[in-house]
């Protein structure tokens, strides 16, 4: 099979994964819904942007974005009438790049025995960077394999020769795709230098400077921190290093990197990071090798310092895409290579096994849940309020949003962070600004303000949220009555699935 014939065939099976996955959804749901509620909020962020704000709710600063360039380019998509596709659109476009790149490196090695043996791989590609589930998260994941398989690529190629036009882009795109493209971007520069590729080097790394010092700017003139609340919150490294605590940042550095090693992401990548560190050092190794073989090391080592794992198949992806990349390329070719390649690629891609199956059933639980939430929170109760899981509540919703979890405001991340979630952490981020909550009860254990009545809770399945019942809560008691009746209304209305009980108050 030729390198084109098993591109175009694992393209082909990624679509086909990915069409039938998303049919199982709509047939399901009866419209597209994303796995993830996270999807939401890069478009409500984009909502924003067409706006002229960079944020969640109008006239208010936040940063509740894990991309500095994936809301951008959402928000074309949207004004265009696109609407709730947009993400998958992206996630498409990024996926079949990142198949069509990953496949043309893989093809010297699994194309060359065998129809059977290049379809068996091909589908076990796809499988090993979760290319059948992931666009169907609706996040910039695809995109971000794209760009990382497109550095690798072109260091490879520049090794042996002339750098490829669209090498300095892919370099800037990984970094502006995910802030963990910085360790590849920077790793890439540094290995162009040592290859004199001069002029290409210095233009990424000015680019790249440029970029990085561009977007903090434009952070720091709307009073944010130069990483996004929602980095801050998931990471605590990140956040100690944008405080400017760099022991505390150095001390999560070590503890993520001891915890890193009990995961099975982890040890994958230790050993994939051993491997790679013997192939640079290798005496005689061709120059090629030891390059891509830099870019393993500061890929798979910067992740497992600083990286997570998981939350359906997407947080250690595109270092999973790097690893097979540059073992790829590093590998003999042979018959006997190629089926213990193909046999590595299962033992990847089982990890991703649970995920696809899932992913229809993950879909239809954000129906379920956020979309019930969203509609109950704009069409029957359309009142400012306070909730810690942001996306779908947020999107396409006039009335001001609160985000007790920090992603989605500053305020809320900086007092959570000094104070923790307490009582009167609640009490002082609420107090005249929302009059009703929906949240889960177990992120908010003994921090429930008790003048807060739990007026009703939405039940229903859970694959892959933090809780299966969402607690409605009553802040403001001159909104009970009103309240009251939009839930009784909105019950009937709710999916198979999804069940709403209504509480008393106490007098």
């Amino acid at each position: 099979m030729t390198t084109r014939s098993f591109q175009a065939l694992a393209l082909a099976l990624m679509l086909a994964g990915v069409a039938l996955l998303a049919g199982l959804i709509v047939a399901r749901a009866g419209l597209l819904v994303y796995t993830l509620d996270d999807p939401y909020i890069h478009l409500a962020l984009a909502e924003e942007l067409l706006r002229g704000n960079y944020g969640i709710n109008p006239g208010e600063h936040a940063s509740p974005s894990s991309s500095m360039l994936y809301a951008p380019l959402l928000a074309p998509l949207l004004a265009l009438g696109l609407g709730g596709w947009a993400p998958l659109v992206l996630a498409l476009a990024g996926q079949a790049l990142a198949i069509w790149l990953l496949a043309g490196i893989a093809a010297p090695l699994l194309a060359r025995h065998g129809v059977g043996l290049a379809t068996l791989a091909a589908a076990l590609l796809v499988l090993a960077v979760n290319g059948y589930a992931l666009p169907l998260t609706g996040m910039e994941h695809p995109l971000h394999v794209a760009a990382s398989l497109a550095v690798v690529l072109g260091v490879w190629r520049a090794a042996q020769g002339a750098a490829p036009g669209w090498l300095v882009p892919a370099i800037l795109l990984a970094a502006l795709i995910r802030f963990e493209g910085y360790a590849l971007a920077l790793a890439a520069i540094g290995v162009l230098a040592m290859l004199r590729h001069w002029r290409v080097a210095g233009t990424a790394l000015a680019g790249l400077v440029a970029l990085t010092l561009a977007y903090g700017a434009a952070m720091a003139a709307l009073g944010l921190p130069p990483l996004p609340s929602s980095v801050m919150v998931k990471s605590q490294a990140s956040a100690a290093a944008a405080d400017a605590a760099l022991g505390d940042a150095l001390v999560a550095v070590i503890v993520n990197g001891v915890r890193a090693l009990s995961h099975r992401w982890g040890v994958i990548f230790a050993l994939g990071l051993a491997g790679f560190a013997v192939a640079a050092l290798r005496p005689g190794a061709p120059r090629e090798g030891r390059a891509v073989a830099v870019l393993g090391i500061a890929v798979l080592g910067a992740h497992l310092l600083v990286g997570r794992y998981g939350w359906f198949g997407r947080y250690e992806v595109y270092a999973t895409a790097v690893l097979l990349a540059v073992a790829l390329l590093l590998l003999p070719r042979g018959r006997a290579v190629a089926w213990g390649a193909a046999l590595a690629l299962a033992v990847i891609g089982w990890a991703y096994v649970p995920v696809t199956l899932q992913t229809p059933a993950a879909a239809l639980s954000i129906h379920q849940q956020h979309h019930q939430m969203h509609r109950f929170a704009t069409e029957f109760f359309p009142y400012p309020v306070a909730v810690n899981d942001l996306g779908y509540v947020a999107w396409r919703n006039d009335m001001p949003v609160l985000d007790l979890w920090g992603l989605g405001s500053e305020d809320a991340r900086r007092l959570t962070a000094t104070q923790g979630r307490t009582v009167e952490t609640l009490r002082a981020l609420t107090a005249g600004r929302v009059g009703w909550a929906m949240v889960y009860d177990i992120a908010f254990a003994g921090a429930i303000p008790p003048e807060w009545c739990r007026i009703a809770a939405l039940t229903t399945s859970r694959v892959i949220a933090a809780s299966d019942t969402v607690a409605f809560y009553r802040i403001d008691p001159a909104l009970d009555a009103g309240m009251r009746a939009a839930l009784t209304d909105f019950a009937p209305t709710l999916p198979e699935g999804a069940q709403l009980t209504i509480f008393p108050c106490p007098e």
